[in-house]
C-alpha cells in the first residue's frame, strides 16, 4: 500500500508502506515501484496518436514505458523488451540502487492465462540486497 508522507512545510511524497518491511525495505519499494509505475513519454513513432505519448508533466522522460510495451501482444519479445526496459529506467533513475538485475518469475496461474507478467527486481539499495517482486 502507499502512503501520504510530509517531506517538507506543505509538501507530501508517496511513500510504500507495509508493516512487515522495515523502512530499509519499504524505501527500495517505493523506488522500485514509482519506477515501474511512473509513464514515461513514448518515443515518436511507437504510438500512432502524437497526443497520446504520455510522460509525467514534470519530466516526460522520467518513469518506464510499460505502459506502451503492454499495447502491443504480449508475446516473448515484449517480455525481454520489458524486462530491458525496466532494468534501464532502475539504472537511470535510482541512482542508489546498484547491481540491478531484473526477471520474469513464474507462477502458477490458472490455465490459459498468458498476459500476466511477474517481475522480481534484485540489487543493492544502499549497499544492502533487496529483492521486490511485482505484478506487471
Amino acid at each position: 500500500m502507499l502512503k501520504l508522507v510530509q517531506t517538507d512545510w506543505g509538501v507530501f511524497d508517496l511513500a510504500f508502506d507495509d508493516p512487515a518491511l522495515d523502512d530499509a525495505d519499504a524505501a527500495v519499494a517505493t523506488l522500485v515501484y514509482g519506477v515501474l509505475f511512473t509513464d514515461a513519454e513514448a518515443p515518436a513513432g511507437r504510438v500512432a496518436d502524437s497526443f497520446d505519448r504520455r510522460g509525467w508533466y514534470a519530466d516526460p522522460s522520467r518513469g518506464s514505458g510499460l505502459w506502451h510495451v503492454r499495447r502491443q501482444p504480449l508475446n516473448s519479445n515484449a517480455r525481454r523488451e520489458a524486462l530491458a526496459m525496466i532494468r534501464t529506467a532502475l539504472t537511470a533513475r535510482a541512482p542508489a540502487l546498484t547491481d540491478i538485475q531484473t526477471q520474469e518469475v513464474t507462477l502458477a496461474e490458472p490455465a490459459g492465462n498468458v498476459s500476466s507478467v511477474f517481475l522480481e527486481v534484485t540489487g543493492y539499495h544502499n549497499g544492502r540486497k533487496f529483492i521486490v517482486r511485482a505484478p506487471l
